[in-house]
């Protein structure tokens, strides 16, 4: 953050980090559902509307925009997933439930708790654990969960 404008960067901060910590209320219910296996198409739309919530926040500072097309992504891979084909317990939802939770912890770290870390970290993490997740729901991964590697 050493090159960015700390005033610009805390007006935007101070401007969503009210709305950041009820996403992050709602992202951490998302995870428990899925975690207890109640995943269903209703909390996939509910989640990929929370995603694009956080899309429009990171779209609004030129620090984090060039993270949106992938939660963009994130949103329309879930919109358009074919719950029903996948058992709750499908090792794909295991790898959502902690990419969701990896967005949760990066943006109340970010805009509630002000740690600024590095956002190319983060946005490699998550581009690499959302592709983890798509293969394993169209079966091409054969590593245990143990060895993949969440922000």
């Amino acid at each position: 953050m050493s090159n960015i404008d700390t005033t610009v960067t805390e007006e935007f901060l101070d401007t969503y980090e009210g709305e950041i910590m009820f996403v992050c209320d709602d992202l951490g219910d998302f995870v428990d559902a899925i975690d207890k296996k109640m995943v269903d198409r209703e909390l996939l739309v509910e989640i990929a509307e929370k995603v694009q919530e956080v899309s429009d926040v990171f779209l609004s500072s030129t620090y984090t925009q060039h993270v949106t097309p992938i939660f963009l992504e994130l949103a329309n891979f879930l919109r358009a997933f074919n719950v029903e084909a996948y058992d709750s317990g499908h090792e794909g939802y295991i790898y959502l439930a902690r990419i969701v939770d990896d967005i949760k912890m990066y943006i109340d770290e970010y805009f509630v708790q002000r740690q600024f870390s590095d956002v190319y970290l983060f946005e490699d993490s998550l581009l690499n654990s959302i592709e983890f997740m798509e293969r394993a729901f169209t079966g091409e991964v054969e590593e245990d969960i143990s060895e993949v590697e969440f922000f």
